[in-house]
């Protein structure tokens, strides 16, 4: 699980900061801290890739649950683990190629 916590703590750290810091180029600084919790999930195991993706599907099923659901939220939960692990995967699902 050190890869998830690792994610999470840079995660909050930066969300807590965010407000505090001198620049305001939030574009460039959002990119760069979705790259730095990309690189920490990078080196998660498989099992916790697995909770990782049983978790987007939780939120996917409670964001489509809501009276007035945000579409954006539904598309990026329903691709969480394609867009922060890659190829390996199809939304939320393994890719297998065989």
């Amino acid at each position: 699980m050190k890869a998830i916590a690792d994610a999470i703590v840079y995660a909050a750290a930066y969300i807590d900061s965010r407000d505090q810091r001198e620049e305001f180029d939030d574009d460039d600084s959002d990119e760069s801290a979705m790259s730095h919790i990309m690189a920490y999930l990078s080196h998660a195991t498989p099992a916790e890739e697995d909770a990782l993706a049983a978790a987007a599907d939780r939120a996917l099923k409670e964001e489509q649950s809501l009276h007035h659901p945000q579409q954006d939220m539904i598309e990026f939960f329903s691709r969480w683990m394609e867009i922060m692990c890659g190829m390996d995967w199809d939304g939320n699902k393994r890719a297998y190629t065989d």
